[in-house]
């Protein structure tokens, strides 16, 4: 997995490519839980291949501890089998998730 980290006005953004599994979910876990300090954090997953279970337990532990810090946490152009696992687990539903991740930077 390759994680760019960069600034978008008031967003830290970092754009995913690969798989997050096993050893992909450590490296999300360590580039993404330092910046989790209550403000807005955005995930650009449009060249994520496939996640596991391990990487959606990184998501969802991430998503919480910003959630209680007061922050934001944005999962964006998710691709085509990502968003559909998503869907198909019931995983949608715990997450702000967002089609088009350069519109909803540009309008915060």
């Amino acid at each position: 997995m390759t994680i760019t980290t960069t600034t978008q006005g008031a967003w830290t953004v970092l754009s995913l490519v690969g798989k997050i599994d096993n050893a992909g979910s450590e490296e999300l876990k360590a580039a993404v839980f330092p910046l989790l300090t209550g403000g807005n954090v955005a995930l650009d997953c449009s060249l994520v291949e496939y996640v596991t279970s391990s990487g959606f337990r990184v998501l969802m532990q991430a998503e919480k501890e910003q959630r209680l810090k007061g922050g934001t946490l944005v999962l964006g152009n998710l691709s085509t089998p990502v968003s559909s696992f998503f869907e198909i687990a019931g995983l949608h539903t715990l997450f702000k998730i967002v089609p088009d991740l350069k519109a909803t930077l540009a309008s915060s």
